[in-house]
């Protein structure tokens, strides 16, 4: 298979092996007995990525150790199906975000209302499919996709996953107090796995760097970082460096700023609580939030 998002991620790999190495496409062409311009093919996906092929490319680079054998099991993993591309009619931008995220060993999320779909119960996605008028005959394929993009989190060696959660997104109550509150339980268990970051901005911080819009910033092992950008039905990737670089600063600032990741899961828990016992008043969240405010 050519051109899929698992053949480009390899491509780029090659191509960045190669610049290290410090040969010229041509030179590479020559060790491993094709034209320059087979060797552009292979490095953009437009040519098969083989194992064999691959094994090649990597003996001209003197590639070795632990990182030929990734390389290798990326080329031996390339035609095997993943969930994202059994069917399903999933759209194509959520198929690529699904290939990166699963490739990705460093994830930031930035939510400015929501909660990030990498923490959502089936009960909140539903929720909110049908609040953005997502077709309901779509609505069933789409939180099993969100679940299953979930596992990142729960692998042998899981992907490391920074959220940072604007206080907004505890206070709006999609699918209604209940599934409010069963939500923000279920952040907290997952934001208790090592793997796992959150830390939340809140409203006492006032005006911060996260609130011209939310993203997610994928770091890879070797491939150039890459932004994700989605406004409603469609998406976007970023991956030039001047692109990038300001969400990594966001990113840095962000850290300094937010509460500290045991602090943001009080302050979760105490919205959770109020949730719970909240009346038709609202009085008892109020109380919660002003005993958490106390102690911040």
């Amino acid at each position: 298979m050519s051109d899929t998002p698992r053949a480009r991620a390899l491509g780029k790999e090659l191509r960045s092996a190669r610049a290290e190495s410090g040969l010229t496409m041509r030179q590479v062409g020559t060790l491993i007995g094709c034209s320059e311009a087979k060797v552009s093919r292979l490095e953009t996906a437009r040519r098969r990525l083989s194992p064999p092929t691959v094994r090649a490319f990597l003996d001209a680079l003197d590639v070795r150790g632990g990182e030929r054998d990734r390389l290798l099991r990326m080329a031996h993993d390339i035609d095997r199906t993943a969930w994202w591309e059994s069917g399903g009619g999933l759209p194509a931008q959520l198929t690529e975000l699904a290939d990166a995220e699963s490739r990705a060993v460093r994830i930031t999320e930035l939510s400015e209302v929501l909660i990030p779909g990498l923490l959502q119960i089936p009960e909140y996605s539903r929720a909110l499919f049908a609040a953005t008028e997502v077709e309901p005959q779509h609505r069933d394929r789409l939180v099993a996709a969100r679940l299953a993009r979930q596992q990142i989190l729960n692998e042998p060696d899981p992907v490391r996953y920074l959220v940072l959660l604007d206080e907004a997104a505890l206070c709006r109550a999609v699918g209604g107090r209940l599934v409010m509150a069963d939500q923000l339980r279920a952040v907290l268990k997952t934001a208790r796995l090592p793997n796992v970051t959150l830390q939340v901005m809140p409203f006492s911080l006032g005006g911060h760097t996260g609130l011209d819009g939310p993203f997610l910033l994928l770091e890879f092992e070797r491939s150039k970082p890459l932004v994700h950008l989605e406004q409603r039905r469609c998406g976007a990737f970023l991956d030039a460096p001047e692109d990038v670089t300001p969400f990594q600063r966001a990113r840095s600032t962000l850290c300094r700023t937010a509460m500290s990741p045991a602090r943001s899961a009080d302050l979760v828990a105490a919205y959770a609580d109020a949730y719970e016992r909240e009346e038709d008043t609202g009085d008892g969240r109020r109380e919660a939030l002003a005993e958490v405010e106390l102690q911040r």
